[in-house]
């Protein structure tokens, strides 16, 4: 019974407190892969908790008051079924906000895939599209092979280092899986609309992924090249966190030009291929 109570306590208190916790202050700024990583274990861990309690919560109802007698065991059954039912109602709803969020992925993907595009670069485990669009945009979609579709518009808006930049950012969210944590964020949404913490979680999740993929391009393109890509494409689309974006990265060029890893030649005839 202490262990069920205890399962439980931890999984409402990363549900209610873990989102607070992690979308509180400005440190995620500055680094955004531990945040990440931070909301991460939070969201495993609450999972375990729960998955944890319906186990104990099924042997306690299973077991009933073979152990207990009395009134004693009359509680200890009823409490442990309300928990396994409480368990299983979040799991309902659980399925259905995958349902949801993977309904809105799907729409996405396809929402690009079929535009009019040309592969560019058809690598092992990625490709490149270009869209005929005049739309500017730029986006990694997960997969075999993993895709990085770029709209014409873009191509023609941006210098090719400045392009070859904004490539490896969207590599950068293909390698470290940032859709999957993009999809965790959804799903605490889907499952919890009205709640302001899940929200601000999104919200959150979504900036810090970009953030991080800023990061690692900067690391491998240079981060005035990537600064100056963001400023195009803010000026382009007018959304102003973009330029936030690249405000970040004109703080701190030298940190980040500093230790540039080489460019693979992938890369080099990517951009070349668009010109």
């Amino acid at each position: 019974m202490v262990a069920l109570l205890v399962l439980l306590a931890a999984a409402v208190a990363v549900v209610l407190l873990a989102p607070r916790t992690l979308a509180a202050g400005r440190w995620q700024v500055r680094m955004p892969r531990l945040a990440l990583g931070l909301w991460l274990t939070a969201v495993l861990g609450g999972i375990a908790c729960l998955i944890g309690a319906g186990i104990v919560g099924l042997v306690l109802a299973i077991a009933g008051s073979g152990s207990e007698s009395g009134a004693a065991g009359v509680i200890m059954t009823v409490f442990a079924w309300m928990s396994l039912l409480a368990v299983g109602g979040t799991v309902v709803i659980v399925a259905s906000g995958s349902a949801e969020v993977l309904d809105a992925v799907r729409r996405n993907r396809g929402s690009v895939l079929t535009l009019p595009h040309t592969v560019h670069v058809a690598a092992s485990d990625w490709q490149l599209l270009v869209c005929d669009t005049d739309e500017v945009f730029a986006c990694a979609i997960p997969g075999k092979p993993h895709t990085v579709a770029v709209s014409a518009g873009l191509v023609r808006e941006l210098t090719p280092a400045q392009l070859r930049a904004v490539v490896a950012h969207e590599r950068a969210h293909l390698s470290a899986h940032h859709e999957l944590v993009l999809r965790l964020a959804d799903l605490n949404l889907a499952c919890m609309p009205r709640s302001g913490a899940a929200q601000r979680l999104r919200r959150s999740t979504s900036l810090l992924i970009e953030l991080a993929a800023d990061d690692a391009a900067s690391r491998r393109a240079g981060a005035v090249h990537l600064a100056n890509a963001l400023v195009r494409v803010g000026r382009a689309t007018g959304d102003v966190t973009v330029e936030l974006r690249a405000e970040r990265l004109a703080q701190r060029p030298c940190r980040l030009a500093g230790r540039l890893t080489p460019v693979a030649p992938v890369y080099e005839r990517a951009v070349a291929s668009l010109r």
